[in-house]
């Protein structure tokens, strides 16, 4: 099991375009739901929702500490000023203990990777996370693999590689790819065969009250 991080958060009264001045004192808006528990609005300071968010991410468990009471949670959505990519609304998921729960847990790689790179070899990352189940007390911090078998261009590490936890289940095809060793030759290959991408067209959505200036 991961460290548990607290945060400290109070009820948040203010709705609506009074928000932005919640922003403009340091404090981010934010809501805490779950399965069978009213939503409630809270508000957290920015800073120390930015220290979180590097420390968690959506994967790690959070003990909310909000009116003497504690809200096991996990970060599930994030919205960002799309120009400046300051945070302005954070969604937590209240879980309960005794309930597994189905997340996205960051796949990272270790081993000597300096043997790879002499030679001539390029690691390339096909899954950066990979989705498991389990209760949260359970869950852990990040999946680690291995890479320093890899020798040679084509070698690879599957998900059935990857390292058993008690209580873990993976929700993932055992012959999914993980990581693989290529060449640069090969990698160049590749990319020059890639069709090229076709730029989506931008589609604006409407602010809500609390993201409107």
């Amino acid at each position: 099991m991961a460290e548990t991080i607290i945060l400290e958060a109070s009820k948040r009264e203010v709705t609506g375009k009074q928000v932005k001045q919640l922003r403009a004192n340091g404090v981010i808006p934010g809501t805490l739901y779950g399965p069978t528990f009213e939503p409630i609005s809270l508000q957290v300071n920015g800073l120390e929702l930015r220290s979180v968010l590097i420390q968690a991410g959506g994967s790690h468990l959070i003990q909310l500490s909000m009116g003497g009471e504690m809200h096991n949670a996990l970060v599930r959505s994030v919205q960002r000023d799309p120009i400046r990519g300051h945070v302005l609304h954070v969604d937590f998921y209240r879980v309960r203990m005794d309930v597994a729960i189905r997340t996205e847990i960051p796949v990272i790689t270790i081993g000597d990777k300096v043997a790879l790179e002499k030679a001539g070899l390029i690691l390339i990352h096909e899954m950066g996370t990979v989705e498991i189940e389990c209760l949260p007390g359970d869950l852990p911090a990040e999946i680690r693999i291995d890479v320093s078998a890899l020798r040679t261009a084509g070698d690879t590490i599957l998900a059935a590689q990857l390292p058993a936890f008690e209580g873990v289940t993976y929700h993932v095809d055992p012959d999914a790819v993980v990581v693989y060793a290529t060449s640069a030759t090969q990698r160049e290959a590749e990319e020059e065969e890639a069709p090229a991408s076709v730029e989506p067209e931008l589609i604006r959505r409407r602010p809500t009250d609390e993201e409107e200036e």
